[in-house]
């Protein structure tokens, strides 16, 4: 089977790009960022709420819903309210569940 120079170099690209620093943090797995981009910004593009508004991801939002901790983005990730899927460990590991919790905390501000 031959492949032509553009699907060769496309592969190459995707392999670089997967294995390229950028994408992976100090554990060796796919950034914070990257997951929530994955799995949370459809539905909150920069940290807004597109299923329902007044609940972004900005502090003051989720410290109104009493969510202040990792453990508390993971339990609404887990356990979520009306709109919003639900997302089981079989969907998004516990490790990755706390990348993104942490990312969401870190940059929503």
């Amino acid at each position: 089977m031959r492949f032509s120079p553009t699907v060769l170099l496309f592969v190459l690209a995707i392999l670089v790009a997967t294995l390229s620093p950028g994408c992976s943090d100090k554990l060796g797995s796919t950034s914070g960022e990257k997951l929530f981009s994955l799995h949370c910004a459809s539905c909150h593009p920069g940290g807004s709420n597109t299923i329902t508004p007044s609940k972004t991801l900005k502090t003051a939002d989720l410290q109104a819903g009493m969510i202040t901790t990792p453990e508390d983005i993971i339990q609404k990730i887990r356990n979520p309210g009306p709109g919003m899927p639900r997302y089981t460990e079989a969907m998004i590991p516990e490790k990755e569940a706390l990348q993104i919790a942490r990312y969401i905390l870190r940059t929503f501000r």
